[in-house]
């Protein structure tokens, strides 16, 4: 980079520039007290820096963006101690590696912000019609598969991207998300972001030179969007100014009038990927960004080199066999592809992480010289570069924290958004159904169903991404006679690798309290139906939609003896619609 533009990106995240930023929102919280501005006047603001209204008056949601998923053992202190001190002792990960807080009174927004800042972390444009924050494979540096590691180049672009002036008005939110490899399913699924960017070599020996294969336009929510190839190969030079192209573009291109079509994925649509191509290309022409490799270096990396020879087990401190340790390291344990290393995988039910546990795991890191953790977009955490010789003594101590749980990458790691519970445009309790149905699919053994994903949302706009899920469900409500019940919408076949995105299949609308019920059956009849070695999703997508529909109607029907059909998981009154504004869009 030249001079004058590191120098411009430094001032923008200096100590005085966040200061005075968090002063600002200071005033204006006191303006709003006041009555001097209204809620209308304040909201967007409010938005741009993280804070998020609830269902709940009086209360935020505080949103933390963490650049590519990537914690620091300080940086974990810290959030333990605003889980404590201003929310409800626990937060939540999310699936873009972003932790959250909620019942968060307005008037400490500040002070988090500022203990946020000293440790290196923010909330600002971590909501809003903004560049959200971006996302990276959380085995990034250490998979086998992988072209190079994505992380820095991830840290470089929000590095760049953040406070940018020209790029915290958009038409609406923008995402981004880097993968090191093609078949990215399960790491980043480059495919429905805004920007999808996958790591690429071209040439060999002396000629390698890395780039990205960069996918534009794609997206969820009501009018999910495959993305589509902006180039096929991009060198690592020119992504700084052809993200910024897209973003120009989407600035001047973007439905301003309508926010329900304003994403990126609507211009695609509206103009074809021809066309688009064209006007970014245009653009990359007169790109203020520099035309350089922009990096930032990735705190996670092993802290000594490691000249022993590699251990040739998973457990040499201890030889003896422990089934419970078996059973965990099965799933919960990779080999990285250096040698003599494993990084371990935390399943977090609907992603929950309590304090005394981000305490315990930043204490843990230390004491085995691991310099940090990536949060996953499926709300698990990664733990990378753990000594195998080690890996017995990190379980040991990872299941004194509860942190031990067994069948990460499983059916039974189930993903969630916090639905109901706290947002306002939350239909069903979608964060306490991933909670149950975590615990209730454990016992399977199948091969072929552990290796399933469920993704549930409390409302059609797919934050738990319920779209790309092989069983997804979405949030809504049926009346029964006079009443409301709760329901959702169960999709079926949905997938992201290297052949591209493929989204659910809509098959029914069920009740919410069978549902435990319903999975276990539809599992039955692709055990009893399948052909050999057919997996389940070529299973679903031979099968119709009327086969799956008659084998489960019994199950989903509604009879005057069907128990707590209007009580929602995790409630004890009555199901009742609570609708509040959404601010997705505001």
């Amino acid at each position: 980079m030249t001079v004058a533009t590191t120098t411009e990106v430094e001032e923008r995240h200096s100590r005085e520039a966040i200061e005075a930023e968090i002063a600002r929102f200071d005033e204006r919280v006191h303006q709003l007290r006041r009555g001097e501005i209204t809620e209308q006047q304040f909201r967007p603001f409010r938005l741009k820096h993280g804070t998020y209204g609830q269902r709940q008056p009086g209360f935020q949601m505080l949103r933390v963006k963490v650049a590519a998923g990537v914690l620091k053992p300080s940086q974990l202190r810290v959030l333990a101690r605003i889980a404590d001190e201003y929310s409800t002792g626990r937060g939540h990960l999310t699936t873009r590696e972003n932790v959250q807080f909620h019942f968060v009174k307005l008037e400490n927004v500040p002070v988090a912000m500022r203990l946020l800042a000293d440790c290196g972390l923010t909330t600002r444009e971590a909501c809003g019609n903004t560049v959200r924050n971006i996302t990276a494979c959380p085995v990034a540096g250490i998979c086998p598969g992988e072209a190079f590691d994505v992380t820095p180049y991830a840290l470089g672009v929000s590095r760049y991207l953040l406070r940018h002036p020209d790029f915290h008005d958009l038409p609406r939110k923008f995402k981004i998300a880097f993968s090191g490899c093609a078949d990215d399913g399960g790491c980043a699924v480059a495919g429905i972001h805004d920007v999808g960017l996958i790591a690429q070599v071209r040439g060999s020996n002396g000629t390698a030179h890395r780039g990205f294969k960069v996918l534009v336009g794609g997206g969820l929510g009501s009018l999910p969007t495959e993305s589509a190839v902006l180039a096929d190969f991009l060198p690592e030079e020119e992504l700084l100014p052809t993200i910024e192209a897209v973003l120009r573009v989407f600035s001047e291109t973007g439905n301003r009038k309508n926010k329900l079509k304003a994403r990126l994925k609507f211009v695609l649509r509206e103009k074809g990927i021809e066309e688009l191509r064209r006007l970014i290309f245009e653009k990359r022409k007169t790109s203020q960004a520099p035309a350089e490799v922009f990096t930032v270096a990735s705190p996670i990396l092993p802290v000594l080199v490691n000249i022993s020879p590699a251990p040739l087990t998973l457990s040499l401190d201890d030889a003896t066999s422990d089934s419970e340790y078996d059973r965990w390291a099965q799933h919960n344990l990779m080999a990285q592809r250096q040698t003599g290393y494993g990084a371990i995988w935390i399943k977090l039910p609907a992603g929950t992480l309590h304090s005394r546990q981000m305490r315990g795991l930043a204490d843990l890191l230390e004491k085995h010289d691991l310099t940090g953790v990536r949060i996953a977009i499926n709300q698990d955490l990664v733990v990378p570069w753990v000594p195998l010789d080690r890996a017995r003594a990190t379980y040991n101590d990872l299941r004194a924290l509860d942190l031990a749980i067994p069948g990460a990458l499983t059916i039974s790691d189930v993903t969630a958004c916090p639905g109901a519970t706290t947002c306002n445009l939350g239909i069903t309790r979608s964060l306490t159904l991933a909670d149950e149905l975590s615990r209730a699919l454990e016992g399977y053994d199948d091969p072929e169903i552990k290796k399933l994903r469920i993704k549930i949302s409390g409302c059609p706009n797919s934050c738990g991404q319920h779209h790309i899920a092989d069983i997804g469900f979405y949030g809504n409500v049926r009346k029964i006679g006079d009443q409301q019940a709760p329901y959702y919408q169960l999709l079926l076949g949905g997938k992201v690798n290297a052949g591209g995105v493929r989204f659910a299949r809509q098959i029914m609308a069920v009740p919410a309290r069978p549902i435990p019920a319903i999975i276990r059956e539809l599992l039955t009849f692709y055990r009893q139906d399948r052909q050999p070695g057919e997996s389940f999703s070529d299973w679903v997508g031979r099968t119709p939609d009327s086969a799956v529909v008659e084998r489960l109607r019994p199950l989903a029907t509604v009879t005057n003896s069907t128990e707590d059909i209007f009580l929602d998981w995790g409630d004890t009154e009555t199901f009742s619609l609570k609708l509040g504004r959404g601010e997705c869009a505001a």
